[in-house]
């Protein structure tokens, strides 16, 4: 009985670590899974809007579409034209969807 005890507690000890990577890597998965596909339809970088027709946008539960964000930043719409292929991270900040990360697909 005395074996069986120590045996389960060096298990128990040895165990925690590989829980705790698991549960650490969590939240790097779930910055993977917000990245989206999309396709450039508008840019209008004097309103720093951008209209994307995109795939399914998992982090916020929503069917793929064609719809306006809203970027950050105006520098992230440098270099993008109509047609072109993007990854791209939106959030939902108050009423709005904004771009956070954007960048060309390869």
């Amino acid at each position: 009985m005395k074996n069986l005890l120590s045996v389960m507690a060096l298990t128990c000890l040895l165990a925690s670590p590989a829980f705790a990577n698991q549960h650490s890597a969590a939240p790097v998965a779930s910055s993977a899974a917000a990245t989206s596909l999309g396709e450039v339809r508008k840019i209008d970088a004097a309103n720093q809007k951008i209209t994307l027709r995109h795939g399914p946008l998992a982090n916020l539960g929503m069917p793929p579409m064609t719809m306006v964000f809203k970027v950050q930043e105006t520098a992230q719409l440098e270099g993008l034209k109509v047609g072109d292929k993007v990854s791209f991270v939106a959030q939902q900040q108050g009423s709005q969807f904004v771009v956070t990360e954007l960048q060309a697909a390869q």
